[in-house]
């Protein structure tokens, strides 16, 4: 796999508490497990990020803090770096396999960013569901067997659906129009990116056992 480049050493070098400033790049908080299918994954996703014009993205392995934390063995220092990188985070991709849920920092992570000011910040009122800025990437298992709460967010199945929800993301993080609610331009990004259609696809799948 190719070098990927940071921003900084560590996302948290430069600034502690990431300001909400709508011109500010936005970041993708990656969610996964530890175990061999999911980090391939994972990998592969961060690759996607990194091409898509107008995003970055925090990914554990490429954070010095939490490669610390793990090294200490500190559950309580790994939680205060996750928590970081949600607080930088405006938008999350949860990487969902075989045995995904078996890990409780995934539940943890993906709990954390519904209920984050970063993850809202765009919206006068609670996000709509499906929440816009949370996706889940369903790999190597039947999409049936996934928690029903994964269509709270996107539901995704392949990496062409992560590269849209990507281009997707840019668009829906950029400043409203005057003209615009948000509501308005939820429902036309995901038109116009096939959001609507992935979403309706996939979780026809999810409630339908």
């Amino acid at each position: 796999m190719q070098t990927r480049s940071r921003l900084t050493k560590n996302l948290f070098e430069a600034k502690q508490i990431r300001s909400f400033d709508p011109n500010e790049t936005p970041v993708v908080f990656i969610s996964y497990r530890h175990v061999y299918c999911d980090t391939q994954m994972a990998r592969q996703c961060a690759e996607i990020l990194e091409v898509t014009s107008g995003l970055h993205y925090w990914f554990d392995e490429e954070d010095e803090c939490l490669a610390n934390a793990q090294s200490e063995i500190s559950d309580i220092n790994i939680a205060t770096c996750i928590e970081k990188g949600l607080d930088a985070a405006s938008a999350l991709l949860g990487i969902i396999g075989p045995g995904t849920f078996d890990s409780p920092w995934i539940s943890y992570e993906i709990g954390g960013a519904r209920g984050r000011q970063s993850f809202s910040k765009n919206f006068t009122a609670s996000p709509p569901d499906p929440h816009p800025l949370i996706a889940h990437l369903i790999h190597d298992t039947d999409i049936s067997n996934a928690p029903d709460f994964v269509s709270l967010g996107i539901p995704l199945q392949c990496l062409c659906e992560v590269e849209q929800w990507a281009k997707y993301i840019v668009e829906m993080l950029k400043p409203i129009p005057l003209y615009e609610n948000i509501l308005t331009k939820t429902q036309r990004l995901q038109d116009h990116y096939g959001i609507k259609e992935i979403y309706e696809r996939n979780t026809r799948h999810l409630r339908y056992r």
